[in-house]
């Protein structure tokens, strides 16, 4: 192999995502982590069959904008950032095209949260709702991680903000998603 082909090879695992064996095996409703390799912060989605997930669109922000987005929430609590940076949108997505950095692990993980899953038509049923609307990112209040776990567990629960002392169910985000959940179901009838 000459240099050039040692540079591709080398460029090309730059971008490499780890792709668990286990992402091959999901099933439709399970939690699907993009595991960030050096923030600590993850992406979750749903996984809703075909390679392909429903997720809270900032998977499409890199890292730097999600970070100025939160600051910002957090050094102006009145500010959703969007000022400065966009609304994100339910999305549905194939794993392979969601943009993460080189380095991230992909992986389902069910069992983080410790709850019993709604049933597949719920979850699927929430996945159709949700899809296409707009919501603003908070790292706190409203992220990938409380979208998932509603959509699997219908709490949203977030496990991974370090200064958060009570990661958990977050109550208000509960309570919004049920309501629109709700507010469907009665135009529908």
């Amino acid at each position: 192999m000459d240099l050039l082909g040692h540079m591709d090879s080398f460029f090309s695992q730059m971008t490499w995502r780890q792709m668990d064996p286990s992402v091959s095996s999901a099933e439709v409703g399970d939690l699907i982590e993009f595991v960030h390799p050096w923030s600590g912060l993850s992406l979750w989605g749903v996984y809703t069959g075909d390679g392909c997930v429903v997720h809270f669109g900032v998977g499409d922000e890199n890292m730097v904008l999600r970070s100025c987005r939160s600051f910002l929430q957090q050094l102006v609590p009145k500010s959703n950032g969007d000022r400065v940076l966009r609304k994100t949108r339910i999305c549905r997505q194939r794993i392979a095209e969601i943009r993460v950095p080189a380095g991230t692990r992909i992986r389902v993980n069910n069992n983080k949260h410790d709850l019993v899953p709604s049933p597949q038509e719920m979850m699927t049923n929430c996945c159709e709702t949700f899809l296409h609307q707009e919501f603003t990112y908070d790292l706190v209040n409203f992220n990938s991680e409380h979208f998932a776990t509603f959509v699997r567990y219908g709490r949203a629960v977030c496990t991974q903000i370090p200064f958060k002392k009570n990661n958990g169910a977050h109550l208000d985000t509960t309570q919004t998603l049920q309501m629109i959940i709700q507010q469907r179901m009665e135009t529908e009838t």
